[in-house]
């Protein structure tokens, strides 16, 4: 059985399942492999062990000639059959080699940020929100479970030069292997774009902190000091566009969709139930009415109090299914509580503090165009067009995460729950995964989200 943490938590349920399949030499990996997840996990643990192996900008699923050589080169320097291929005795090799006893476990840090309200002197206005905290709770919760040594900025905390502090921090702690894990719920906005990168929509996407906005070119810039081989992990529950107004119509209709399908879900665990009504409590069990306990003391004929009529399964299934999307309804955001701020006013707020923007931006400029030696993954509720909803108790990104991760952790890959973030979204608000960094960065996809 492999013991390595790097065999055994970072790759998902069934590449664990091929490696062990590699390691009791039933079927070892080798050229062609179709599982690229577990070809990712073999070309990441030599590209560490050995950049003469294998350069990490390599690291790509496929099982090739590059591969193959970089297995062979391997195992002739530990003294085992050169085959090029990957069984009991290479992974065996590779195992001990990743132990605990031998190489240094990786470290994670986490910073999860809740903006329900931000400086109106800044801004003009708190924009509140009320989902915000909870979400930045909620994602630290799991980044606990994951064993990040975690932080929280919530409100007046979250500011601008917070959050720099804790990223300058995880700049000169983490080394090669370790990760990080960011997680921001709050308005997004744009501001114009006038330095010389290229933006196809000549914007550049903003956090609004509580003090003020955050540009996108800021945080590249920080991501852009971690050392080579840094595992950034990014969630992003804030809008990056304009103005998409939600009406009621639609809310009604979206609840209306969620109670019909959580009926028909409940409904097709036991068909056969629907038609038989719920047995009533045993009469050993049933209760004595209160007037006639000291009647029952005495040995009179017990009398039960009243129960109400049993209900057929059909309409406890109604029940449940309207309280769910009581709940869900809880997550579409009102006119009041809705996650982007207007175009008008995000414009206004740039031109009150135009000068402060552009100073940021002029500074950060230079370094806007380098090369991240980090790897980093961001999953964003939505397209840069769109908007994403707040809600009463999570935003409603945030709660789809929650529930698909389930309380025992998500066991798929980043492109699978990706996939499945997608299928349980609002079609105005497309979830989006993106990568930056070398080919390590897509590669991580085949991974488990957000672990160490």
């Amino acid at each position: 059985m492999l013991t390595a943490y790097r065999f055994t938590t970072v790759p998902t349920k069934d590449c664990r399942t091929r490696l062990e399949a590699a390691l009791a030499n039933r079927q070892p990996i080798a050229r062609g492999e179709k599982h690229r997840g577990a070809v990712v996990a073999i070309q990441s643990a030599l590209a560490d062990l050995n950049r003469g192996y294998l350069l990490g900008a390599e690291i790509d699923g496929y099982f090739g000639s590059r591969t193959y050589r970089a297995v062979e080169a391997f195992q002739r320097d530990y003294g085992l059959v050169a085959d090029g291929m990957v069984g009991r005795q290479t992974m065996m090799q590779l195992d001990t080699l990743y132990s605990s006893d031998v190489m240094r476990q990786p470290r994670g840090l986490s910073i999860h940020i809740g903006v329900d309200r931000v400086d109106a002197a800044h801004y003009g206005d708190e924009f509140a929100l009320s989902s915000c905290v909870n979400d930045a709770r909620k994602m630290c919760e799991i980044a606990e479970n994951l064993g990040y040594s975690t932080a929280i900025l919530e409100n007046e905390d979250a500011t601008v030069s917070n959050f720099t502090g804790f990223m300058r921090g995880a700049i000169s702690e983490l080394v090669d292997g370790d990760s990080l894990l960011i997680t921001f719920s709050g308005h997004g906005a744009q501001i114009p774009n006038n330095s010389a990168e290229a933006e196809a929509d000549n914007l550049d996407e903003t956090l609004c902190f509580f003090d003020r906005m955050l540009v996108d070119d800021e945080l590249y810039a920080l991501l852009a000091q971690f050392n080579a081989g840094v595992r950034v992990h990014a969630v992003f529950d804030s809008c990056h566009s304009g103005t998409v107004a939600k009406d009621l119509l639609q809310q009604s209709k979206d609840w209306e969709q969620y109670k019909q399908k959580t009926l028909q879900s409940l409904q097709e665990e036991s068909p056969s139930e629907h038609k038989a009504a719920i047995p009533q409590q045993e009469e050993s069990n049933r209760p004595i009415a209160p007037d006639r306990i000291a009647e029952a003391l005495d040995g009179e004929k017990l009398e039960f109090s009243k129960q109400p009529e049993p209900k057929h399964k059909d309409e406890v299934d109604r029940e449940t299914a309207t309280l769910f999307a009581d709940l869900y309804a809880d997550e579409i955001p009102t006119s009041k509580n809705k996650k982007q701020i207007d175009e008008n006013d995000w414009t206004q707020i740039y031109k009150n503090n135009r000068d402060l923007y552009d100073a940021i931006k002029n500074v950060v400029g230079p370094q806007e165009d380098q090369e991240l030696s980090c790897s980093v993954i961001t999953l964003s509720a939505c397209q840069d067009s769109q908007t994403t909803p707040a809600g009463r108790l999570y935003s409603l990104f945030t709660y789809n995460i929650v529930s698909t991760w389930g309380a025992r952790g998500f066991e798929g890959s980043y492109k699978q729950l990706h996939s499945q973030l997608v299928n349980v979204s609002r079609p105005d608000s497309t979830p989006a995964i993106n990568t930056y960094g070398t080919n390590r960065a897509s590669a991580r996809l085949y991974d488990r989200p957000f672990v160490i």
